[in-house]
Order: structure tokens, then sequence, then C-alpha cells
């Protein structure tokens, strides 16, 4: 099988990156992460800059007093930030590629694996295409 692209594979793909890369934008301004403390009194949302968005508060919560609450505010957006930037960088991968993605998660302090596999971005190229096994329809 030959694994070189067509011209017009090309540039088909250089057209879907500049679809994507253009929504990048849009995609990234709708991302939200969110988090709760552990009594499920205290719920923050921010965008991927960490803009509180939500903040949701059960009457039970004024119970922890002011500096209190504001200590699980700040902890909780912090949290919600961290979720949010893990699926921007999810976004930006999609545009970007695996390596890029990964580079993204570790510039910005998120936990990545180890021992995952880097695959570098191929518009249009399946990169488990050798790894299939095709179960030929029965008889």
């Amino acid at each position: 099988m030959n694994d070189r692209r067509t011209a017009e594979r090309l540039v088909a793909d250089a057209d879907e990156r500049l679809r994507l890369t253009a929504e990048l934008p849009a995609r990234l301004a709708e991302l939200r992460g969110w988090a709760y403390n552990g009594a499920d009194d205290v719920r923050v949302t921010v965008d991927v800059h960490g803009a509180l968005k939500d903040l949701k508060l059960d009457e039970s919560a004024l119970r922890l007093g002011a500096e209190e609450l504001g200590a699980q505010i700040v902890e909780l957006s912090h949290r919600a930030q961290q979720a949010a930037l893990a699926e921007g960088v999810n976004v930006l991968g999609d545009a970007l590629g695996d390596a890029a993605a990964l580079d993204m998660m570790r510039s910005a302090g998120l936990a990545t694996d180890p021992d995952a596999e880097v695959v570098p971005y191929t518009p249009g190229v399946d990169p488990n295409a050798g790894r299939w096994e095709v179960i030929p329809p029965a008889r």
C-alpha cells in the first residue's frame, strides 16, 4: 500500500486544518470548567481564563464564614480552570496535533500521562489503521 498522500488529499487536509483553526476562538470561548466542594454546597463555573461564570451557594455554605467561604471559592475556581484548560488543550490538539497539545499541557502545568503514545497529527490519516483487525463478514 502506498503511504504517500495525493496532492488533492494534501490540499483537503490543509483546508481541514484551516477550518479547525478558524473555529478555535469560538470553541475556546465556549469552554467551561466547574468544580464543587465535598459538601456540594459551593459550586463554581469558570472559563479557560479563570473568569467566574457561575457561582452557586447553598444556604448551608454561609455557615462556613466569610474567610473559609472565600478560600473555598478561590480553590474551586482554580480547580475548575484546570479542568477548562485541559479541555482547551483537547480542542487545540484537534487543530495542532498531539505533540503540540502535550507541550501545551506541560506549559500550563497540567498533569500528563507519561505512558501515553504521542501520535503526530496528520489530517485525514488514521494512526491506528495498521492496528485494525477486520472481521470478515459471515458467509
